[in-house]
């Protein structure tokens, strides 16, 4: 069973330390998020990233230090590889946590970790979870909770923080929670931190979660959340079970890779490229069927991810358009109606950014506002240019049809 990963850790504020954290390493089959809130300190950020990291890099140690018995059940898996799996993620939280108590008790501080760790081995997981976080099974379209709920109104702390529940930090040992799991193909488990599961229902997680790509899954998850108004550090990971690497490949390596070949969002960085991907719907289309036809409304740009779409202007093609090619930009604008005909040449995939939701970013993010808008302007002036030039040729020739002066 081919597994996937991806990891996403999106900073409330550009360019400072996140108090989310979400990692994976594919080779141990692991894939973690931690949240930290702290108390009693002006460098609060910064000691939330740090704190972390450091019970990521605990967590990790600690299972490959004792990857022997990830092993034992790989080769011959029992209950009793199972009970030692669960065995050994209890204590690597408690490792953890007695980490994370030590860091406090140094800095002086009050501390609270959530952390959430899934381990795959084969077709089981081994799920562990402390705290505030979320653990979710996508499952034939349908989601699951798998971790206990977190208090509905958490107890809130200076700069926006939440004290979780059974967490790390506040001692040297931690209450978790740790369940085994046997998976099925098409699975898919997200570990969220508390506050982008709080800014995210099922019915979005079930949206963001029919995506093809696992980086398109986590952008999505994390555009919701801050379009419903997140603005606290977001993580979230996904682990894909039975993902296709062929998929990956012909979507060129994935979602932020695909946006950043398009011309439009030339200059983004990558955190503005997943704000982007955040607000993007995958589509598909058969070879010959119609994206949209000539007169129809517009409200909606798309993206050529894979495949080829053709123009055609009163059943005439005009132009064909590739991977990396963008059209109907627009309609972002103005909302006119569609001035030609597009259909998908070949088996073809599209992503949709609609004007509601593409004005949404815009608003909460002006420097991307001031790079895409721009990019924008420069495409319709030079798309008027040629247009002006093939009006000013056609022209010339229609008055001078034997190419002779007078």
């Amino acid at each position: 069973m081919q597994v996937a990963f991806h990891s996403v850790s999106d900073a409330a504020i550009a360019d400072a330390p996140s108090s989310a954290v979400a990692l994976h390493d594919v080779e141990l089959g692991l894939a973690a998020t931690a949240t930290a809130a702290v108390q009693g300190s002006l460098l609060e950020r910064d000691l939330g990233a740090v704190a972390c990291q450091l019970v990521l890099d605990t967590m990790r140690s600690h299972l490959t230090l004792n990857r022997d018995l990830r092993e034992e059940h790989r080769r011959a898996p029992s209950e009793a590889s199972r009970q030692a799996l669960l065995g050994m993620l209890r204590t690597a939280f408690s490792v953890a946590s007695r980490e994370a108590h030590a860091l406090a008790r140094r800095r002086r501080v009050e501390l609270w970790v959530s952390l959430d760790a899934v381990l795959v081995v084969e077709s089981d997981a081994f799920i562990g979870h402390a705290g505030d976080g979320c653990v979710q099974l996508v499952r034939k379209g349908l989601v699951h909770r798998l971790t206990p709920d977190a208090p509905d109104e958490p107890l809130d702390l200076p700069g926006g923080g939440a004290r979780p529940q059974h967490s790390l930090g506040p001692a040297t040992h931690v209450q978790s929670d740790v369940i085994p799991l046997t998976l099925s193909s098409g699975d898919r488990l997200l570990l969220s931190s508390p506050h982008l599961h709080r800014a995210v229902d099922d019915l979005r997680v079930r949206e963001a979660g029919s995506d093809p790509l696992p980086d398109g899954v986590t952008a999505r998850l994390v555009g919701t959340a801050r379009a419903n108004g997140a603005r606290h550090d977001l993580a979230v990971t996904i682990i894909d079970l039975g993902f296709d690497p062929a998929r990956g490949q012909a979507a060129s390596g994935g979602r932020l890779q695909t946006l950043a070949r398009i011309p439009l969002f030339a200059y983004c960085t990558e955190r503005e490229l997943l704000g982007i991907a955040g607000v993007t719907r995958p589509v598909r289309f058969r070879a010959g069927q119609r994206v949209f036809s000539e007169g129809d409304p517009g409200q909606a740009m798309y993206l050529v991810v894979v495949g080829q779409v053709a123009v055609l202007k009163e059943n005439r093609e005009i132009i064909r358009l590739g991977t990396g090619a963008n059209f109907g930009e627009m309609s972002l604008l103005d909302e006119p109606q569609r001035s030609a005909t597009v259909q998908a040449v070949d088996d073809t995939e599209l992503l949709v950014i609609t004007r509601d939701a593409f004005f949404s970013l815009l608003k909460r993010d002006p420097t991307l506002a001031v790079k895409v808008l721009w990019n924008m302007l420069l495409r319709i002036s030079a798309n008027l240019r040629a247009t002006s030039e093939a009006l000013a040729q056609a022209t010339g020739r229609a008055k001078n049809p034997e190419g002779h002066n007078g």
